[in-house]
């Protein structure tokens, strides 16, 4: 039997595909790009290839008060934290609860996104969905300066210098204060 081999062109479209498929099904899965021999993408390679999904945090007071992202957003665009072009409804989509494929520019420290989410989940005032972690989340809808997705979430460390003002910012979420 005559193999054939595909072009890395065939092999994004296919992934492509894949992956639109199992956003239609609500499926989570793990492109591996293990045959491909060119890289398109301008970031570095990682030792892990990240898993996929759509899923995104549900706001604990989404329903009542939606406001309270908003605000974030706000002073998170503010501080310059995330890119300018962010739309408020993609900031939004990321604490609905349903599923999007939006990517949020994080253009701060990875330290602090991370301190931010692990605050925001830790005092549950945002949750995920059942079997998947909030660190799958955050890699898949925040990406760096470059666009590239962040990896290695769960090893960061708190920003001591920048500790009181996202304890802040994490606050914001909490009705009880407002």
């Amino acid at each position: 039997m005559k193999t054939k081999s595909i072009t890395s062109a065939q092999l994004a479209e296919l992934q492509n595909c894949l992956q639109r498929i199992n956003d239609i099904l609500g499926l989570s899965i793990t492109i591996s790009d293990a045959h491909a021999t060119h890289r398109s993408s301008a970031c570095p390679r990682k030792r892990t290839t990240p898993r996929v999904t759509t899923a995104t945090f549900t706001y604990r007071w989404l329903t009542t008060h939606p406001n309270h992202i908003t605000t974030l957003y706000q002073y998170l665009l503010r501080a310059k934290w995330i890119a300018a072009d962010t739309t408020p409804d993609d900031f939004l989509a990321i604490f609905s609860g349903e599923t999007t494929n939006c990517k949020i520019r994080w253009i701060s420290k990875k330290t602090h996104l991370v301190y931010l989410f692990r605050l925001l989940t830790d005092r549950q005032y945002i949750s995920t969905p059942k079997g998947i972690g909030r660190w799958m989340i955050v890699g898949n809808h925040f990406v760096d300066t470059h666009h590239c997705p962040f990896a290695f979430l769960n090893s960061q460390r708190i920003p001591v210098k920048a500790q009181p003002a996202i304890e802040q910012l994490a606050e914001l979420l909490n009705i009880a204060n407002h």
